[in-house]
């Protein structure tokens, strides 16, 4: 007859691997929707993609600190920095740079000794409709990895839920050595991912566990000897 507390481990292997089954399926067909939409984003005609309209802006930059060598106007991918020297308010660009894709014309209308303008337009019709293609392309197939590098980890734990699932005991070499692949297994998806603390943890976490398990499987071949 089969350990009360046993019962309960093969109970809980059972129903770990069935959550892991269902959720590395549903990470397969998200894998597989999002190489779809990668090809379907690549194979539209670039002429179809049309964007039209203007924008414009005017921004006044006042020179509270005087000691102040960098102000930053806006949170754009280069910044638009504006300097401060002995000449008032000179501005260090006369772009504003998205990624490549769309720029906008900078112009100072005003400056003094307390304050610049700037007149900011940019016209959306000369957008990079290429680039825009290639960067949608490259966020689905890095999320296509990610999902797919998520249906790995539930695959390796899935494994080591069904030998929890039909074990007489524990602490196997089975046992051990599939939680050691899990846990390398995190290691490699925290990386990927971008370095998550919470996967690193669970990483650690399951690594420690199997060398636990591992002093337990040393003293089961003790105590068997013993017997």
């Amino acid at each position: 007859m089969k350990n009360s507390n046993i019962k309960v481990v093969n109970g809980m292997g059972k129903a770990c691997r069935i959550i892991c089954c269902i959720a590395m399926i549903f990470c397969i067909v998200g894998s597989v929707f999002a190489l779809i939409g990668a090809g379907a984003v690549a194979a539209i005609p670039t002429d179809i993609i049309k964007v039209e309209g203007d924008a414009n802006a005017n921004v006044t930059v006042s020179i509270d600190d005087p000691d102040s060598t960098v102000f930053t106007v806006t949170g754009n991918n280069n910044g638009l920095k504006i300097n401060y020297g002995n000449d008032g308010v000179d501005i260090s660009s006369d772009k504003i740079d998205f990624d490549g894709i769309w720029s906008m014309d900078v112009e100072e209308v005003s400056s003094d000794g307390d304050s610049a303008t700037y007149k900011i337009t940019g016209d959306l019709g000369t957008i990079d409709k290429n680039q825009i293609k290639t960067k949608a392309v490259l966020a689905i197939l890095e999320g296509f990895l990610k999902v797919t590098s998520t249906a790995v980890v539930m695959f390796v734990a899935m494994n080591l839920f069904k030998e929890f699932a039909k074990c007489e005991t524990p602490f196997t070499e089975v046992i051990v050595k599939k939680m050691k692949v899990l846990g390398w297994t995190f290691v490699g998806y925290a990386v990927l991912i971008g370095l998550n603390i919470t996967v690193i943890v669970a990483a650690l976490a399951v690594l420690m566990l199997a060398y636990v398990f591992a002093h337990g499987v040393e003293l089961q071949k003790q105590s068997d000897e013993t017997l």
